[in-house]
């Protein structure tokens, strides 16, 4: 009798779980951005959070950054763009937790503020 519980149990679990998977969304991902103070080399300096609001973690995240460059250094753990010169990998990668805890944060600067915009991911449910 307890198995048939135990077992009840996790198939419920898993259940709910692929419904959290079905209500996240690319549009859980909000990027925001805010100019900061003072220049580097000339150019603006920002600050960018990308913050996964799904209780799904977010992994593999792709953000638009067409011609991105930087005139001061940015860790390519965190962004790199890839070969295309339009897409850039968000934190190597590796999956973002729900919440303002798990948000990867970055700066560069540029005479022009790039949008960033999430374009695909991952989404993994455990």
């Amino acid at each position: 009798m307890e198995a048939k519980m135990i077992f009840a149990v996790l198939f419920l679990f898993s259940v709910c779980n692929r419904g959290n998977a079905q209500h996240c969304r690319l549009s859980d991902l909000a990027v925001t951005q805010t100019a900061l103070a003072g220049k580097v080399r000339g150019q603006t300096q920002y600050t960018v959070t990308v913050e996964n609001r799904c209780i799904c973690s977010q992994a593999d995240i792709k953000v638009a950054c067409p011609g991105f460059a930087s005139s001061m250094g940015v860790d390519p753990a965190i962004l790199r763009p890839d070969g295309d010169g339009k897409l850039c990998t968000v934190n190597d990668g590796r999956p973002v937790g729900m919440g303002p805890n798990y948000a990867v944060k970055f700066h560069y600067a540029s005479s022009s503020q790039i949008g960033f915009k999430p374009v695909s991911s991952t989404i993994a449910c455990s």
